[in-house]
C-alpha cells in the first residue's frame, strides 16, 4: 500500500515511520499530521548587580542614601522631616560629600583603598613647608590629566621660587622621574623620608647633609603636568603619609 494514502492520525504516524526506515531517517525527523513542536529556552533572570563588585554596590547604595537625605532635607511633608530629623540625630559629624567623592573615584579606577596610618604625634609640626602656596592636589586624590594617585600633595608656586628642605637630613637621590620630573629624595632619620618633585634648578647632590630651611633648588616645569606646582611627599617606614598632618602650622 502507498504510505501517503493513510491519512488518519494513527495510520499517518505508521506511514511516517515506515517511510523513514526506507530513507534511513530516524523517526525524530518527522512529525505526524497536525502535530507541532515547541522549543523551550530557559532565560536567565535579569540581575544587573550580579556582576558588580562590592565597591560598585557600595557606591550605588551611598548615592541612593545621599539622594534620600538630600530630598528629605528639602521636603516640607511630615515623612521628609521625620527622615531628616532622624538622620541629624543619629549622625553628628562626617564629611559625606568627601566620602562619596572618594567612593566614586575608586569605582572609576582613579583611587584605590588606602590604609590609614596613625599620626605620629611626636613629629606633628616638626616639618616646614618647602614652599608657600595653595594646595592644588591633596593626599591620595587624582591628579589633573591622568587620574593617578597622589602619595603626597601639590602646592602652587611660581617658576624659580626657592625650595627649602622641610627637615634636616641627607640627600639620597637627585634625578629624573617620569611622573614627577626632576626630583630630590631625602632621609630625615627614624624611618622618615621625603620626596620633592617638579624642580627647575637643584643645588644639592646625593650624600649631602642639609639643614631644615636650607635652599635645595627652585620650582620648575620638569613634570609632565607643566604647572609650577611643587610635589611634596613624606613617608614613615616606607608608607606615604599626609604631609599636611606634619607641617608646622602657619603663624
Amino acid at each position: 500500500m502507498n504510505p501517503y494514502e493513510r491519512w488518519d492520525d494513527w495510520e499517518w504516524e505508521k506511514a511516517v515511520h515506515e517511510l523513514g526506515r526506507k530513507r534511513e531517517y530516524g523517526s525524530n525527523n518527522w512529525r505526524p499530521k497536525g502535530s507541532y513542536s515547541r522549543s523551550y529556552s530557559r532565560k536567565k533572570p535579569f540581575r544587573p548587580m550580579r556582576s558588580w563588585t562590592g565597591l560598585q554596590k557600595k557606591a550605588t547604595l551611598s548615592a541612593v542614601f545621599f539622594l534620600l537625605i538630600f530630598f528629605a532635607a528639602q521636603g516640607e511633608d511630615t515623612l521628609s522631616k521625620g527622615v531628616y530629623t532622624t538622620y541629624k540625630g543619629t549622625v553628628h559629624s562626617g564629611d559625606y560629600y568627601t566620602a562619596l567623592n572618594d567612593t566614586a573615584l575608586q569605582v572609576l579606577g582613579m583611587k584605590s583603598e588606602v590604609k590609614s596610618t596613625p599620626v605620629d604625634g611626636a613629629m606633628v609640626g616638626q616639618f616646614i613647608p618647602p614652599v608657600s602656596g595653595k594646595v592644588m592636589a591633596g593626599f591620595s586624590q587624582g591628579v589633573e590629566g591622568n587620574g593617578s594617585l597622589h602619595n603626597g600633595i601639590d602646592v602652587a608656586s611660581a617658576l624659580g621660587i626657592p625650595v627649602v628642605s622641610p627637615y634636616q637630613g641627607i640627600i639620597t637621590f637627585v634625578g629624573e622621574d617620569p611622573q614627577l620630573g626632576r626630583v630630590v629624595k631625602m632621609d630625615f632619620g627614624s624611618g622618615w623620608t621625603g620626596v620633592l618633585g617638579n624642580f627647575g634648578d637643584i643645588y644639592v647632590s646625593p650624600g649631602q647633609l642639609v639643614e631644615r630651611g636650607e635652599a635645595i633648588g627652585t620650582v620648575g616645569l620638569s613634570a609632565p603636568l607643566k604647572k609650577t606646582w611643587l610635589h611634596i611627599e613624606l613617608h614613615k617606614d616606607g608608607v606615604p603619609v599626609n604631609p599636611m598632618d606634619y607641617f608646622l602650622p602657619p603663624s
